[in-house]
């Protein structure tokens, strides 16, 4: 800390360290590399010593992407809209309306289909078989679920289907 401090001191700073950016967006600094190595970040200046120098533009594009993923973007999409962003505001407007629509649709429909499973479920539990009852028929696991003939296996459509595990680089 002390050389940093040094280097930093003795050179006039017209950056941010990366803890100083995390602490002002409320982004983790290993969030903030992995933004960087996705290319939704610009690669920082280094200091002499390696240490990155992040611009003030750099912790308001951390604010919005903190607020888009609030929103229930993905990374990808906001990529999408820093990318568009550069075009002008008309064109970046319109594509955050488009991910917009597309975002209510699928919310309208996963909301349909939890009140849908939520009808279901009420009915198993007015339709419940007493223990006594329960103890005398044959069942893999539970008589509660198996006995149900009605029940159909959920529809809820996630915002972003991809496998856990491996992130996206690009």
């Amino acid at each position: 800390m002390f050389i940093l401090k040094m280097e930093i001191k003795d050179m006039e700073r017209n950056g941010y360290l990366i803890g100083e950016v995390s602490k002002e967006s409320g982004v983790p600094k290993k969030t903030v590399r992995y933004y960087e190595e996705i290319g939704l970040l610009s690669p920082p200046v280094r200091t002499e010593g390696n240490y990155r120098l992040y611009s003030r533009e750099t912790v308001e594009k951390l604010k919005f992407i903190k607020k888009a993923k609030a929103l229930g973007l993905t990374l990808k999409e906001i990529k999408g809209i820093i990318r568009c962003s550069r075009a002008g505001l008309e064109p970046c407007c319109k594509l955050v309306r488009e991910l917009f629509t597309k975002k209510i649709r699928l919310l309208e429909a996963n909301i349909k289909e939890m009140q849908r499973m939520r009808k279901e479920l009420k009915t198993l539990l007015s339709q419940w078989i007493p223990l006594e009852k329960a103890k005398k028929g044959s069942f893999a696991v539970c008589p509660q679920i198996e006995s149900s003939r009605r029940l159909q296996p959920a529809k809820i459509t996630p915002f972003e289907k991809k496998p856990r595990g491996k992130r996206e680089r690009r």
